[in-house]
C-alpha cells in the first residue's frame, strides 16, 4: 500500500500534495501530450523503436513519464517540508523510516531526479525489463534512466553492474527499509494504473527518439506541476477512502484524462494545420505570382510524399518569404508535420516576419494555433506583447482573438486565433507553440550542450522549418547550421532553406548535411545537384530522390546591372584628386543637381559616420552655413522643397532604439514600396544622400536610383546591388540622370593599384574575399546580367583555381582566411552536440552548466547595451532637452518596472561595442538600484552627458570618449597617447 505521507509537490499549496498523485497526473497527461502534440509520423517512429504497437507505445511513454519523480521517496527530499510542515512529516521518526546508513552522507545534497536515475533501473528489471546479455541489454534500461534523471534539465551519466544490483551502494542517501519498499510500491501502482504496459524487448532507442521523448515528458511534468492543477485534484481526492489504493488511483486517473486536453489547450500546446492548395489559394492577394512561386507549386505539388528539404536561391524581391510559406504548408501536408518555425538572421527581420505570419496563420490555419516570437527581446515588441498585456493576470486563456492586421488578400477564417498563451511566453516555452518565428540562434541552441535542449528538440521535431538568409553567417554559426540540419534531418522535419547568394558547393553541403542526418551519416559524398539561380531543389530524406525544376526558372527582375568599379585611396580630403571623398562627391553629383536617391553603403559605424559629416561639411561649403540636411521639417529646423542642397540621412546600428526606428520608419517612407499609400517618396530638385552600414542590407525593402557601396565580398556588393532599380514603377519617375540600374564600387587601392584594405575597417570582411571580388570585378566588364551572371560569380570567388594578377599576395590572404575559417569551424565542432548517429549517450547532450544566454550561436565581439543620460545640475534625463527625467524606479508593484516601462526604457538604449573604455568603467556607470531586479535594465552601463552649461560633454573613459549625438548616434573617439621621447 502507497503511503500517501510520502509527499511530491507542497509549494503554493495549502497541503502537500501526495507524491503518487503527482506521478499519475504527469502520466495521464502524458498520454494527452501523445494524443495532442506528437504527430503521427513521431508516433509511429517512437513505437518503431520500441518494437511494438503504437497504441502500446502510448501506454509505456505515459509510464515512463509517471516515474519521473521516483527519487523523492528519499529521506533528503521528504525533510525538506519538516521546517515548515512539522505534523505533516512526523512519520520521518516512525522506526520503518528511519535511516542511518553508515556510508550516507550528512552534507550530500541529492537531487531527486538522480536518485531516480539511480534508483530506477533495478525496479524496472523487477518487471522484467532486459537486464542480462551484457552491456547492450542493459541498453534500454540506462536510455529510459537517464531521461527521467534528466526531466529538470541535465542528462545524467549512464548506469553501471552494481547499480543494477544494490543501488543503494552506489547512492546510500536513497534510504533502506521503508524507503525501499515505498518505491517499489509507487512503481507497481502505476503500472496497475496504466494496466501493466508492454515490456519493449529492444536495445536503445535512436537518440533523435529518445530526445523527443525526453522533451515530451518535461512538458508534462511542467503542465501537471500548476498549482491550479494539483488543487483541483486535492480537492476530488479528498473524499475518496482508502486513497492510494490501486482503485482509488484508477479513479484519481480518470479525473486526471477529462481536463488533460483542455489543461494542454491553455497552455497553447498542440498542432497546427494549414489548407493545402494551390498557391492563389493560400495568398489571393497575389494576383500574378512570380515565376519561382509557380515553379515551385508544379514541381512539389502532388510529387512529395515524405520529409526532405528544400533549398531555394533567387534574386532579393523574387518573393522567396511566400514560396518557402507555400512551399512549408505543402511539405507539412505531405509529410504531416504539426507546425511551421520561421527562423531568421537577426532581431529586427524576425519582428517584421511575425507580423507576416501573423496574417498567413490567420488566412490560412483550418483551426486556431498559437504563434510565438522567439528571441531575447519578444516581449519588447509591442505588437506581439500587448494582445497579452490586457489579459487579467491569472488568465490563461489562450483563445484570444489577435488584433493584428489581416492580409490584403482577405480577412482571417471566423474565430482564428494566433495570440500566444502565458504560458508559453515564459522561458524555454516558446519553441513548444505550433507555429514560432524567431533568430535562427533559437533553433541553434538545440545543437548546444544546454540544459532542457530536449525542449528544443521537441519543439522543433513535429514542424516545417524555414531557415532565412541561409547565406548570412560566418564560418562559425555556419558549422553550427551544418550540424542542426544533420539533428533535422534525423528528426524527418522537412525544411526550407533561402538565399539570395550562395555559392554552389555551400549549397550542396547544406543538402549533404541535411540527408546525413536523414540516413545515418552515409550521405557525406552524395552527389548533389546545385541549384541553378534563381531556382530551387528538393532532395527527399529517404532513397535519394531529387526534385528539379522542369526548366529554368525565369525572374521577371531580369535587368541589366552597370558595375562602376573605382579605384580610390581611402581619404576624406575632397583635394586628394583619386581619393574616396572627391569620387564620391562626383558620384554624387546627379543626386545634388537633379534630385533622385542615392544609397551610400559603408564598411563601418565610424566611416559611416566620418562619410556623412564630410558630405554635410562639403553641401555646407556650398549652400552656406545655414544648409540643414536632416529632418528637417518633422525637427523645427525648416528648410522644405525650396531648401538648397539634398537631404543627408544617417543609419547604422549605433543609433538608441528610437531614434533609429524613428529613421528606418522615413526610409520605409521615402525608399519603400510605391504601392503603399503612405509613401511620400521625396520629389523635386531636393535629392536624398543616404548613409548607412550594412544594416540596410535586410529585412529593408528599400529602392534607390543609385547605390554607392565600399568594396565588400561580391555576395554582398550582389546583395546592396539588389535595392538599386528594386521596384518597377517608383512614384515619382526616376531622374533623367539615372538611366539604368548602377552600382559603384569604391576600391581601395594604394600607389600601385593594388587593393588597400585601410586599418580603419579592422577585420569585417577577408581581405582574401576582397582581393578576389576586386580582381573578379576589373575582369567582367561593367555590365552584370542579374540574376544570370550571379551564381558564376559568387562561385568565382570561392573557386581555389582562382587566377589573380598578385598570386603571391592572394595566397597569403587566402591561407590567413582558411586557417581562421578553419579555427572558427573546429570550435564549432568542439563545442556543439555530436551528429546523432554517434550519440551513444544522453549524457553528451547537456554537458554544459552555462546559462543559454552566455553560449554563443555566433563569435564576434559582444555588445554592451549602453543608456546616454543627460545631466544638467538639476537632475538625470533620458533626452538632451532635458524633458524626460530619468526614472530611479518604477510605477508597478513594490516599485518595479512594468514591461512597457522596460520597453519605453530600452527605447534610448543603444548597442556599443566592448572595448578598452569598458574597464574604465566606474559607480557613475551604474543603473539606479532599483533597476537591479530588472535583468533587461541592471545590464545596462549609464554614459552621463553634461549638459549644465548648455553644450554637450560626453561621456569619458580614460582616454576615450562617447557621445550620443542626434545626427551621428554614438560617436567613439578615442585620443592617442602621446609620447614623449627621451
Amino acid at each position: 500500500m502507497i503511503d500517501l505521507r510520502i509527499w511530491g509537490k507542497s509549494h503554493g499549496l495549502a497541503e502537500p500534495y501526495p507524491l503518487a498523485g503527482h506521478l499519475v497526473d504527469t502520466a495521464m497527461i502524458c498520454g494527452a501530450v501523445w494524443d495532442g502534440l506528437l504527430t503521427g509520423r513521431q508516433r509511429r517512429g517512437i513505437a518503431k523503436a520500441l518494437r511494438v504497437e503504437v497504441v502500446e507505445a502510448r501506454r509505456v511513454v505515459m509510464f515512463w513519464a509517471g516515474l519521473h519523480d521516483l527519487g523523492k521517496v528519499m529521506p533528503q527530499f521528504q525533510n525538506l517540508a519538516v521546517g515548515t510542515r512539522p505534523a505533516h512529516c512526523a512519520f520521518l521518526n516512525e522506526a520503518a523510516y528511519l535511516h542511518d546508513r553508515l556510508r550516507d552522507s550528512k552534507v550530500k545534497k541529492v537531487r531527486h531526479e538522480y536518485a531516480t536515475h539511480v534508483a530506477l533501473p533495478q525496479l524496472l528489471a523487477e518487471l522484467g525489463y532486459p537486464v542480462t546479455g551484457g552491456r547492450l541489454a542493459r541498453q534500454l534500461l540506462m536510455q529510459v534512466a537517464q531521461m527521467l534523471g534528466g526531466h529538470h534539465g541535465r542528462y545524467p551519466a549512464g548506469i553501471g553492474p552494481q547499480e543494477l544490483r544494490d543501488p543503494l551502494s552506489v547512492l546510500p542517501e536513497l534510504g533502506v527499509g521503508a524507503w525501499s519498499e515505498q518505491r517499489r510500491e509507487h512503481v507497481t501502482a502505476l503500472y496497475e494504473v496504466l494496466d501493466r504496459p508492454v515490456i519493449p524487448d529492444c536495445g536503445a532507442m535512436p537518440t533523435q527518439v529518445a530526445v523527443v521523448i525526453a522533451g515530451s515528458i518535461i512538458v508534462s511534468d511542467w503542465i501537471a506541476s500548476q498549482e491550479h492543477v494539483i488543487e483541483r485534484q486535492q480537492k476530488l481526492s479528498a473524499g475518496r477512502t482508502e486513497f492510494g489504493s490501486v482503485k482509488s488511483l484508477r479513479a484519481h486517473a480518470v479525473s486526471v484524462v477529462k481536463v488533460a486536453p483542455n489543461l494542454l489547450a491553455d497552455a497553447g500546446i498542440g498542432r497546427a494545420t494549414f489548407a493545402n492548395g494551390a498557391f492563389r489559394d493560400v495568398f489571393p492577394e497575389i494576383k500574378s505570382p512570380y515565376p519561382l512561386q509557380l515553379s515551385v507549386e508544379a514541381g512539389l505539388a502532388g510529387a512529395v510524399s515524405g520529409p526532405g528539404i528544400l533549398l531555394v536561391t533567387a534574386p532579393t524581391g523574387d518573393g522567396k518569404t511566400e514560396t518557402a510559406l507555400y512551399a512549408a504548408a505543402l511539405l507539412g501536408a505531405a509529410c504531416g508535420t504539426a507546425g511551421l518555425f520561421f527562423a531568421l538572421p537577426t532581431q529586427a527581420t524576425a519582428n517584421q516576419m511575425y507580423g507576416r505570419l501573423v496574417r498567413f496563420a490567420e488566412n490560412n490555419l483550418v483551426e486556431s494555433a498559437q504563434l510565438t516570437l522567439l528571441h531575447g527581446a519578444a516581449d519588447l515588441y509591442a505588437p506581439y506583447s500587448e494582445p497579452i498585456l490586457g489579459m487579467p493576470a491569472e488568465s490563461t486563456d489562450s483563445r484570444v482573438v489577435s488584433d493584428c492586421e489581416t492580409g490584403a488578400g482577405g480577412s482571417a477564417a471566423p474565430g482564428i486565433s494566433v495570440t500566444a498563451s502565458r504560458w508559453l511566453r515564459n522561458r524555454g516555452r516558446g519553441i513548444l507553440a505550433p507555429i514560432a518565428v524567431g533568430t535562427v540562434d533559437q533553433a541553434l541552441m538545440g545543437v548546444l550542450p544546454l540544459k532542457r535542449n530536449a525542449l528544443r528538440h521537441l519543439g522543433l521535431s513535429g514542424k516545417t522549418v524555414v531557415i532565412d538568409e541561409a547565406h548570412a553567417y560566418d564560418a562559425y554559426t555556419h558549422a553550427l547550421l551544418l550540424r542542426l540540419l544533420e539533428w533535422l534531418g534525423a528528426m524527418d522535419v522537412p525544411v526550407v532553406l533561402l538565399s539570395a547568394t550562395l555559392s554552389g558547393e555551400t549549397a550542396q553541403g547544406l543538402v549533404r548535411a541535411y540527408l546525413s542526418g536523414a540516413d545515418g551519416g552515409t550521405a557525406k559524398t552524395r552527389e548533389i545537384p546545385a541549384p541553378s539561380y534563381p531556382g530551387w531543389v528538393f532532395a527527399s530524406a529517404r532513397g535519394g530522390h531529387v526534385i528539379e525544376p522542369a526548366e529554368p526558372v525565369r525572374s521577371e527582375r531580369e535587368r541589366d546591372l552597370a558595375v562602376d568599379l573605382r579605384h580610390v585611396t581611402h581619404s576624406y580630403d575632397r583635394g586628394v584628386k583619386d581619393g574616396r571623398q572627391a569620387t564620391l562627391l562626383s558620384v554624387l553629383d546627379g543626386v545634388e543637381n537633379g534630385g533622385g536617391c542615392a544609397a551610400v553603403i559603408c564598411t563601418t559605424v565610424a566611416e559611416a559616420q566620418q562619410t556623412y559629416e564630410a558630405l554635410k561639411s562639403h553641401y555646407r561649403s556650398r549652400y552656406g552655413d545655414g544648409y540643414q540636411g536632416w529632418d528637417e521639417r518633422s525637427e523645427g529646423h525648416g528648410g522644405g522643397e525650396d531648401a538648397a542642397g539634398p537631404r543627408l540621412r544617417l543609419l547604422h546600428a549605433r543609433f538608441p532604439a528610437r531614434r533609429r526606428t524613428e529613421i528606418t520608419a522615413q526610409a520605409e517612407q521615402w525608399f519603400g514600396r510605391t504601392d503603399k499609400t503612405e509613401v511620400k517618396r521625396p520629389s523635386g530638385p531636393r535629392g536624398v544622400v543616404f548613409v548607412a552600414t550594412q544594416v540596410i542590407e535586410q529585412s529593408l525593402d528599400l529602392d534607390f536610383d543609385l547605390v554607392v557601396s565600399d568594396l565588400a565580398p561580391m555576395a554582398m556588393l550582389l546583395q546592396r546591388a539588389g535595392r538599386v532599380w528594386r521596384h518597377v514603377h517608383p512614384a515619382p519617375p526616376r531622374p533623367a540622370w539615372s538611366k539604368s540600374a548602377r552600382l559603384v564600387v569604391l576600391a581601395p587601392v594604394g600607389k600601385d593599384r593594388r587593393l588597400c584594405v585601410p586599418k580603419s575597417w579592422g577585420d569585417v570582411y577577408a581581405p582574401s574575399l576582397l582581393q578576389r571580388t576586386l580582381e573578379l570585378l576589373e575582369g567582367v566588364g561593367s555590365v552584370l546580367a542579374v540574376p544570370g551572371d550571379v551564381q558564376k560569380l559568387v562561385d568565382a570567388v570561392y573557386a581555389p583555381e582562382f587566377a589573380s594578377a598578385t598570386p603571391e599576395e592572394l595566397m597569403r590572404r587566402d591561407i590567413s582566411r582558411m586557417a581562421d575559417e578553419m579555427a572558427r569551424k573546429s570550435l564549432a565542432d568542439m563545442v556543439a552536440l555530436p551528429p546523432p548517429h554517434m550519440v551513444s549517450s544522453l549524457h553528451a547532450l547537456t554537458t554544459s552548466d552555462a546559462d543559454e544566454d552566455l553560449i554563443r550561436t555566433r563569435l564576434g565581439a559582444e555588445s554592451v547595451q549602453v543608456l546616454p543620460v543627460y545631466e544638467n545640475g538639476v537632475g538625470r534625463w533620458l533626452d538632451e532637452a532635458c524633458s524626460v527625467a530619468l526614472p530611479l524606479s518604477g510605477q508597478g508593484k513594490e516599485g518595479r518596472f512594468t514591461t512597457g516601462e522596460v520597453r519605453s526604457l530600452l527605447g534610448y538604449v543603444a548597442p556599443l561595442a566592448h572595448g578598452p573604455w569598458r574597464a574604465e568603467c566606474g559607480p557613475a556607470n551604474l543603473p539606479p538600484a532599483a533597476w537591479r531586479d530588472e535583468p533587461r535594465l541592471a545590464r545596462l552601463v549609464l554614459l552621463p552627458h553634461d549638459v549644465a552649461d548648455g553644450t554637450m560633454r560626453g561621456a569619458e573613459f580614460g582616454d576615450t570618449t562617447i557621445t550620443c549625438d542626434h545626427e551621428l548616434g554614438l560617436v567613439v573617439n578615442r585620443q592617442e597617447r602621446q609620447v614623449r621621447s627621451s
